[in-house]
Parts: structure tokens; C-alpha cells; sequence
């Protein structure tokens, strides 16, 4: 769909007194989550005949179209249509190609809502008049390597101020998780961008604060995902994530501080060490910043191992990780969008 001539988000958005809720869920070999997600959304006590629910696939090759074929309709609508680009991005335009709703969801298949998570959205875009409604994701990890990640992932040295993550009071945020939108988002922006896949919910978030749309966190709407399960796959993650976000510096796009920390550890431990061969000052600088880096990770990720069961040096490990791959990614997207808009 093509944006409409009005281009502003502003102001309270009215929906209809029951509106139709239009779920799309972006998925490539999810057969191991795919059917817990479906089981989680029939089970709303919104009702399930007020949920239609768009399944974008990949091209799986595990069971996972099978499954989603195969499952008892609840539902008003499931669809399980195509992304022939395998990438999240073309997943979140085909399904909302099909959508109909008056709001729609956008929900990672690595994921479950709580049973009132429908009805918790809805009621906040009507009570709030945002653009877009979200709220904070519970990590919960699998296996030791797991639930060190979801440590990680959770702690607010882990990923900066990145609120949804860890708070618990309402607030207007810059992106959300699983963010409900009003359908006129989708009208007025248009579809994703499909050349930065990795940023794509906060890409297409910062364009919707910039038509004057509001996004606000609020506490009752809570879902539960789950992390990669070793630290290889999560450095893959965050340096895809990372290379998206270097990506849209390149081409001007606003960014926050917090995208900015990860690249600047990256960049700035080498050149102090290189510095400090010939200035000593710049050797107790890095020195310094190091330390306070690994007693900062120790003592935080401590603290969020034992809410999660997880081994505190495992949790420092996957910060680690997470922070290293970001960094390298960001710094790598941005010099590559260079290079090709020279």
C-alpha cells in the first residue's frame, strides 16, 4: 500500500468500539516455536474471532508451513502467505499486504503473549490516541548458555536505555517490542524499508515519531521471548542489528545515543592502545575505561544472572558479545553505505 497525501500522525487516532486485530508474524524455520505462538493468540481473551493472523514465510524447509496449515482455525482469518526475500523486512510487507485490521501487531516468532496481551494493546492505542502501543518483553532463556543471554538481555548495561528491556512504569519511548499500531501508520508511511533489514521496526518507528505519531510504552501489555541459545548465534544477531543501525547513519537517519556506545568501545580500545605506544596518558586512559568496563559488566551482570538462573561470567561473556558484534556491525554498515553512495 502506498502512503496516503496527509502525511500526520498527530492527534488522538479514533478505532472503532471492537476493532479487527491484524497480527503478522514474520517466520523462517520456526517449527520448534511456531504452534506455542499460534496456542498463546488463540487463547486471548480478546476473542480469537476478532484476530485475523498473517504468517510471512521465508521459505522454511523444517515443518513450519505444515504447522501453521494445519492448525484448528479460532481465528476470523490465518494466512500463511509468502516472502520470497527471506529477509524480516519482506516478511513484514507481504503480511501486511493481507492485513485488513484496524490495528495490527507485528509479533517474532520466537515469541508468546500473555492471554490479555490483544485486548491490553487495543485498550492502550484507545486510552493513549497513539500511533503505536508496546510493552516490555520478558526474556527467558533456554539452557545455561540461554539464560545467560537472556541475562544479558535484560540488564540495563546489556542494552543501554533501550526501556523495554527492563521497565516497568509508562512512558513515551522511541521503539517498542510487538508494538500495536493503528492501521493509519501503515497508511501514512507506507511499507518497510526493505534495504535495512536488522532496524527495521526502529527505522520504521523513528519515521513515525517524525509524522508527529506518538509511541508510548505501558506495562500491561507483556509478552515473553526467547533468546539465541549460544553466543555464536547471538553475536550474528547483534552484528546484523548493528550493520542495519551503521546503515541508517549513513544515509542521515537519527539515531540514539545508546546505538552510538558499542561502536565507540569498539573504535576507541584500539586507538588509545595504538596512542598509547607514544602518549602514556592515553595508555592509563584505556587502562581505566577497561576497567571500569569489566567491574561494571561483573557487578551488573551478577545481579541479572540471579533473576535468571544464569552463571554471572556467562552473562558478562554474552554483554560482552553482544556490545563486541554490535560495534564491529555498526562501524562496518556505515562504511559500506558509504562506499556504495560514492
Amino acid at each position: 500500500m502506498t502512503a496516503t497525501t496527509d502525511r500526520s500522525l498527530a492527534g488522538p487516532l479514533p478505532l472503532p468500539e471492537r476493532p479487527l486485530v491484524s497480527i503478522v508474524i514474520p517466520c523462517l524455520n520456526e517449527e520448534r516455536y511456531i504452534v506455542a505462538l499460534l496456542d498463546s493468540l488463540a487463547a486471548q481473551d480478546y476473542g480469537a474471532d476478532g484476530i485475523e493472523v498473517i504468517v510471512a514465510d521465508g521459505g522454511s524447509t523444517d515443518r513450519t508451513r505444515e504447522l501453521v496449515r494445519d492448525y484448528p482455525l479460532p481465528f476470523r482469518r490465518l494466512e500463511l502467505v509468502d516472502n520470497p526475500k527471506r529477509i524480516t523486512v519482506g516478511g513484514l510487507n507481504a503480511g501486511m499486504a493481507a492485513a485488513t485490521g484496524d490495528c495490527w501487531i507485528i509479533i517474532g516468532a520466537h515469541s508468546v503473549v500473555r492471554r490479555d496481551f490483544v485486548k491490553e494493546s487495543v485498550a492502550a492505542l484507545r486510552r493513549t490516541g497513539a500511533a503505536c502501543v508496546g510493552g516490555p518483553i520478558d526474556t527467558v532463556g533456554e539452557g545455561t548458555v540461554g539464560r545467560a543471554i537472556a541475562a544479558a538481555m535484560s540488564s540495563p548495561f546489556g542494552v543501554g536505555n533501550a526501556k523495554f528491556r527492563y521497565a516497568d512504569t509508562e512512558a513515551e519511548v522511541d521503539t517498542v517490542p510487538f508494538g500495536c499500531y493503528h492501521r493509519r501508520v501503515w497508511e501514512v508511511l507506507g511499507e518497510f524499508d526493505e534495504t535495512v533489514d536488522g532496524a527495521d521496526e526502529d527505522s520504521y518507528n523513528a519515521r513515525l515519531v517524525e509524522a508527529g505519531g506518538r509511541i508510548v510504552l505501558v506495562p500491561e501489555i507483556r509478552s515473553t521471548y526467547y533468546p539465541r541459545q549460544t553466543l555464536k548465534a547471538l553475536a550474528y544477531q547483534y552484528w546484523e542489528y548493528g550493520a542495519a543501525k551503521g546503515t541508517l547513519l549513513s544515509r542521515g537517519r537519527p539515531l540514539q545515543p545508546r546505538h552510538f556506545v558499542p561502536s565507540a568501545m569498539v573504535a576507541g580500545g584500539p586507538a588509545l592502545y595504538l596512542l598509547g605506544r607514544f602518549w602514556r596518558p592515553a595508555k592509563w586512559l584505556l587502562r581505566g575505561l577497561a576497567a571500569a568496563y569489566v567491574v561494571g559488566g561483573v557487578v551488573t551482570s551478577r545481579e541479572a544472572a540471579q533473576k535468571h538462573g544464569a552463571h554471572p561470567l556467562l552473562a558478562f561473556a554474552a554483554m560482552a558479545t553482544m556490545h563486541a558484534s554490535y560495534g564491529a556491525g555498526f562501524l562496518y554498515g556505515a562504511w559500506r553505505e558509504r562506499g556504495q553512495q560514492t
